[in-house]
């Protein structure tokens, strides 16, 4: 069941300033929450000077296009600006390709005037398979981009899982990804990287 519109500014509000750029994850419930998650992540993104750039599967752009504006993002005018890209690429391309075309791109953004590149993607879901796919991908996303202008947000749909299953899934986002927001009851959790606060219980 959906949550309603879910809030990002909140759980980053006060530890995500105009020149952190973390390498996020979100886990949702269900795939009805996603558009209201990317919409709420990209206009914070451009509240933030971001250039925006969303990655849709082979044949969806136009729907994602039509998703996100029906959550509230302006997508046509955004993309009539310059201020948004779809970008359409199978998930049959190997990691490398997914990440190193658009170093040049975040430097060439921040070049013309951006804070950063604010990028997210279409959610993976539950099943084994494409999560531990998804992981490969995001681990060679967060070595092409760690320190660099860009701000992501990796979006899991989890729905089904059982409560250990869950948790196990948000430990191993959370050894590469700077943040993981878990959406509950009182809104969106920010759990940091378990590296970052093992290492800082010494």
């Amino acid at each position: 069941m959906a949550r309603g519109p879910i809030d990002l500014e909140r759980p980053l509000a006060g530890t995500f300033d105009d020149t952190a750029c973390p390498h996020m994850a979100i886990l949702l419930d269900s795939f009805d929450d996603v558009p209201a998650a990317l919409a709420s992540f990209y206009a914070l993104g451009l509240r933030r000077n971001g250039w925006l750039f969303h990655r849709a599967l082979p044949g969806q752009a136009d729907a994602d296009r039509s998703a996100l504006t029906d959550a509230g993002l302006p997508v046509a005018q955004l993309e009539s600006e310059g201020r948004f890209e779809v970008s359409e690429q199978p998930i049959s391309e190997p990691p490398e390709s997914w990440a190193e075309p658009w170093v040049p791109v975040v430097e060439q953004k921040v070049a013309g005037g951006f804070n950063a590149v604010w990028w997210s993607r279409f959610p993976v879901g539950p099943e084994d398979a494409l999560w531990s796919l998804a992981l490969r991908y995001d681990r060679y996303w967060e070595s092409a981009f760690h320190g660099r202008a860009a701000v992501s947000l990796c979006v899991y749909v989890v729905g089904g899982l059982g409560g250990e299953a869950r948790d196990e899934r948000v430990r191993d986002l959370r050894e590469i990804h700077d943040r993981t927001l878990v959406p509950g009851d009182d809104g969106v959790v920010a759990l940091e990287r378990a590296q970052q606060a093992a290492s800082a219980r010494g």
